[in-house]
């Protein structure tokens, strides 16, 4: 019960976030409201788990960066995978 009601948020999320849909079209944009110490992130009001082989990235999509590059308050553009996981995030060039 409690992971259809995570993947229904998630579903309305990204339907709610359509404008912010990047040119892609397998990810949105979001503010970081937090980031949890147990490998959680809020983006917007949405809380995500982080995939365990989730992969960061600075504003060129490209270089590598740590998660602990990223802090409250940077808008992020972030796909997830077929669990809800947060898969890629990467800093907004927006």
């Amino acid at each position: 019960m409690k992971q259809r009601i995570i993947i229904i948020g998630i579903a309305l999320m990204l339907l709610w976030s359509a404008p912010f849909v990047s040119a892609q079209g397998n990810g949105a944009s979001s503010e970081i409201v937090g980031i949890m110490d147990d490998g959680r992130i809020v983006l917007g009001d949405v809380v995500f788990t982080i995939a365990s082989n989730a992969r960061f990235f600075d504003r060129d999509e490209r270089t590598p960066i740590p998660l602990a590059s990223f802090q409250e308050g940077d808008w992020v553009e972030f796909s997830v995978n077929p669990d809800g996981e947060i898969d890629e995030m990467w800093l907004s060039s927006e």
